[in-house]
């Protein structure tokens, strides 16, 4: 299987900062001998100072004043979420400790970017055994996902493992990619006879595109990018009162086509407002869940950093961070987002050649949302650091005031809408 990178850029809806202009940071030189300071200057000294130092020590355990910060941030909020630039060994490594570090004061559930189901079977594969049991479930021929990473199935080992017995503890709260032969697989001894004509079809369209793809990788997107929901609306209609399990399947394949159908007839921002509406709906129902339980346990999330920041995101559609932030204020509590980016000699994963196959790609020439010397890893980055660091951002909001948008208006949206900032010196890719 072939997938190639502008299906995902398609598919996240990245196309939409492809005209973002390259330029430089300077400032143009003065008419007058008086050297004057602009704002985005003072600015980028503030984030040159306003540093902590981060350590991961062997097995990678995070030490130093930049983790105790970080710590002590987490332990007041209701949720912690985690933006991460995907593929990054260091991060998935910290996300395990700090969930770890918080379980004292009440931090219970991980919510990730899988499919709900996907998520939910991978921590029953956990609770049977553990790290060879996720590795075993990222191994079968049916499934796969850009985050079937090593160090990310060690980090929901983790956080199962510590996570109370009987309890959900796993999240997933996006939609599908890579694994519909397996999800329609899990319905096959559950259809009803009034509905196996229109499941037998929403099989063979799966089974058929991916034959097609394995004797020719270029023939086309992989099914879910491909096919219409009415495929599986169709089985929807004809079964109406399916178990909770089989609901969740077919509700996960329906949106998941419908969102990246709208990619193919719509627009980059119409995709990623579905997607973010999927997201959040998702996140929603797990808390009314929690709720009729009569609990209320604290949340970490962990996901790509466009998905997480407070209000408003990199593509103007408010995500599941934006939401995390007024669902805690209803209760008179706050939100902790903190993102996490690869910073000098860094390396990451990413996905490239046929099969299951990653790349490790240096991440001082990596430029997804191609924004060129503006990109948040740069901009941010210490190019003096001495090792991996912590940026306070809310202590530099009164310097990201209005009019430096035209300057570089993701560094202001990232300052206003994270509260700290994780900067990895050189970080190492995941691992396949």
């Amino acid at each position: 299987m072939t997938v190639s990178r502008r299906h995902w850029l398609i598919a996240s809806g990245l196309s939409l900062l492809a005209g973002v202009r390259a330029t430089g940071q300077d400032a143009a030189p003065p008419r007058t001998r008086i050297q004057t300071r602009g704002p985005e200057e003072a600015l980028l000294e503030a984030l040159r100072k306003n540093r902590l130092p981060l350590a991961m020590n062997s097995g990678g355990v995070p030490a130093g004043r930049g983790w105790d910060w970080l710590v002590r941030g987490a332990r007041d909020a209701r949720f912690t979420l985690i933006g991460e630039e995907h593929g990054v060994a260091e991060t998935a490594q910290l996300s395990a400790a700090l969930f770890t570090a918080l379980r004292g004061s009440g931090y219970t559930r991980m919510a990730i970017e899988l499919s709900p189901v996907i998520a939910q079977d991978i921590e029953a594969a956990a609770r049977r055994s553990g790290l060879q049991g996720i590795l075993a479930f990222f191994a079968g021929p049916g499934t796969w996902s850009p985050m079937y990473l090593r160090e990310e199935a060690q980090f929901m080992a983790d956080v199962v493992a510590g996570a109370p017995r009987g309890e959900r503890a796993l999240w997933g709260f996006d939609r599908e990619i890579l694994s519909d032969r397996y999800l329609i697989s899990r319905l096959e001894g559950r259809v009803p006879a009034r509905a196996r004509e229109a499941f037998t079809r929403l099989k063979e369209s799966s089974t058929s595109s991916w034959a097609r793809r394995e004797k020719d990788p270029g023939a086309g997107p992989p099914w879910i990018f491909a096919e219409e929901p009415a495929v599986v609306s169709a089985v929807r209609a004809a079964w109406p009162n399916p178990d909770p399990d089989s609901d969740a399947i077919l509700r996960t394949l329906e949106e998941s086509l419908a969102i990246n159908a709208v990619a193919r007839t719509s627009s980059g921002w119409a995709q990623s407002d579905r997607r973010a509406q999927w997201m959040r709906g998702t996140i929603a129902a797990r808390l009314r869940e929690e709720r009729a339980r009569g609990t209320s346990p604290k949340v970490m999330l962990k996901a790509g950093y466009n998905h997480l920041i407070r209000g408003a995101n990199y593509f103007n559609t408010f995500d599941v961070g934006a939401m995390m932030d007024e669902v805690a204020a209803l209760d008179g509590q706050r939100a902790f987002h903190v993102i996490v980016l690869p910073g000098p000699g860094s390396r990451q994963a990413v996905m490239g050649g046929p099969g299951r196959i990653f790349n490790s790609v240096s991440s001082d020439e990596y430029d997804e949302f191609r924004a060129g010397d503006r990109r948040l890893t740069r901009v941010l980055s210490n190019a003096n650091a001495t090792g991996h660091e912590v940026i306070d951002l809310r202590a530099l909001r009164p310097l990201a005031m209005r009019g430096l948008e035209g300057w570089n208006s993701d560094v202001v949206r990232t300052i206003h809408g994270f509260d700290a900032a994780v900067i990895w010196k050189g970080a190492r890719a995941s691992s396949a």
